[in-house]
This record gives C-alpha cells, structure tokens and sequence, in this order.
C-alpha cells in the first residue's frame, strides 16, 4: 500500500497531525502489514500537500524550546478524488506475496543446513508474534474495528498461518539435510551421500 493512501485514507476519517496517523497505524497492527518508515510519512505529507490533495488546517504551538509547532491536515475535495484513484488502483492489483528468504530459496544446496534451520527458525519466531499480536488485537478492538479493517488484520493472519507452515518445513527439511544436494551423473539433484 502506497504512503499516499494510507494517509488521505486515514485523513477521510478525520483531521490529523502526523503523529497521530502514526500512532493510528501502530494501534491498527498496520505496521505489520505495511513497511512505513517515519521519513516516507513526512515526505508523502509535503507531497500531498503540493499537489493540493491536503491541506493545513490548524497549526498548534508545542510548549518548549527547540520543539515544532504541530500541523493538522485534512484532506481536500481534490484529494478525496485522489485517494478513491489510489484506493481502486490498489484494489486492482495482482498479488505476488513473496517471503524475503525466496529470494536465496534456489541456491540453499551451498548452505550449512543447520545454519539454515536457525535462520528459519528465528524467522518463525517473529512470525509467531507477529500472529500472536495480531490476534490479540483482533480480540481486543475487533468488536469497534469496522468491518474491513476486520477483514484486512483476517487475511493477515491467514498469511502469517501460511507462512508458518511453511517456515516449520523448511525448518524440518533443512535439518534432515534435504537441500544438501549435488547433481548427479544424470542431471537431477540428488541429497548428498546417496550416489
């Protein structure tokens, strides 16, 4: 999901400070679906901003020296236009999930294995919390969540299941030395030790 949308998405709702889009992201468990990052939040604001899609709607001094004043946004009728563009762009989009390891998946016949089996066991212990959190905040607030956000922490976790799966295979396979392979004389890979 792009910065953009989350932010005049989350300005539909109400009139907000940066801040709070951030701490809404956090007590919605988004931030374990979306990779947002404090810069890309305030750069996506001025952007907004330029295009005229948001705007300030009061500014707010911050009591103490050194510390800046706070600026709430809400969204203009431009940018309501611009946030359904984002919101049906995004909808349309083909899923590809991807796990990061997927990407060395292919060459793990050069690896230790037992080294392997750490690795994604260190995975699957994130992923346990990761799903152990969003069930928590799905039995929390899940009664005063609206129906779609409902939705969305549903399909997280059922990604998260299935990442679990197939972390404890890997797991299982890399220490029964599965992907410990050579190729054989025909061609085809073969575990090590059986020629």
């Amino acid at each position: 999901m792009s910065m953009k949308l989350m932010i005049l998405g989350l300005l539909m709702e109400q009139d907000r400070h940066p801040y709070d889009m951030r701490q809404a992201i956090k007590q919605r468990n988004w931030d374990h679906a979306f990779k947002l990052r404090d810069g890309s939040l305030y750069y996506a604001i001025d952007q907004l901003r330029e295009h005229g899609w948001i705007e300030a709607t009061e500014i707010v001094p911050v009591p103490g020296e050194h510390r800046p004043d706070k600026t709430i946004y809400r969204i203009t009728d431009a940018g309501r236009e611009r946030f359904l563009e984002l919101f049906y762009e995004q909808l349309g989009q083909m899923a590809y999930p991807q796990h990061p390891m997927m990407m060395a998946m292919p060459f793990l016949r050069h690896g230790d294995q037992e080294r392997i089996a750490e690795i994604a066991a260190k995975q699957l212990e994130v992923c346990r919390k990761r799903i152990a959190k969003l069930e928590s905040g799905l039995n929390d607030r899940g009664k005063i969540m609206p129906n779609s956000s409902r939705r969305m922490i549903r399909g997280m976790l059922l990604y998260a299941r299935a990442e679990e799966e197939w972390l404890e295979e890997m797991i299982s396979e890399a220490k029964s030395g599965l992907y410990a392979e050579i190729r054989g004389e025909d061609g085809h890979w073969i575990p090590r030790g059986t020629r």
